[in-house]
């Protein structure tokens, strides 16, 4: 069942899509060729990081490091197979191609949930609306609250104002999983 419609995800891979195409990052790492390096996660590590002492909440010394050893760990696992040296139409078709594979489920749940584990900052089980923004939506460009509220209320299926678990993981594979895709999420 899908927790979002097919406008919604158009909506948010519009938003969203910079991070792919590296039109988020104000860095002289900026590459147009669409393509992932390991320093593109570094410096996503470092705005994060950035954000939230900017936000008046720095993170502690262990969560730096989780944040890092996460994203790290997330780049690590999808060079396997070579997809990080994609554009996002090709990984997001890669994605579809290996979804169904055996045990591909387990490793997607694993992964998701460091990176989950890293973005909830005050170990709740959730993830707040002022963690959403700062770890993940800042980082990738989107400075208007207003857009960057509605990106967070397409992932929150329950609207009860708070990020399950569940809720990312469904969101994060419908998004990349989605058959439709419009145009304009490729700006």
């Amino acid at each position: 069942m899908s927790c979002c419609s097919s406008k919604d995800f158009s909506f948010l891979r519009l938003k969203l899509g910079k991070y792919f195409d590296h039109e988020w990052v104000d860095s002289p790492l900026y590459k147009r060729d669409g393509t992932f390096s390991k320093e593109h996660f570094k410096y996503l590590g470092d705005a994060t990081i950035k954000n939230y002492e900017e936000a008046g909440r720095p993170l502690s010394k262990e969560k730096e490091r989780q944040s890092r050893k996460t994203l790290m760990f997330l780049y690590n696992t999808m060079t396997l197979n070579g997809i990080m040296g994609k554009n996002r139409e090709r990984f997001i078709n890669h994605f579809i191609r290996i979804k169904g594979l055996p045990g591909m489920k387990t490793v997607f749940r694993f992964v998701l949930k460091r990176w989950f584990k890293a973005i909830d900052v005050d170990g709740d089980g959730v993830i707040s609306w002022q963690e959403w923004y700062l770890m993940v939506l800042k980082p990738q460009g989107i400075e208007d609250e207003n857009e960057a509220k509605a990106c967070f209320d397409i992932v929150d299926a329950d609207k009860n104002g708070t990020l399950s678990i569940d809720e990312v993981a469904n969101a994060t594979l419908e998004y990349f999983t989605e058959t439709e895709v419009t145009k304009c999420a490729y700006l």
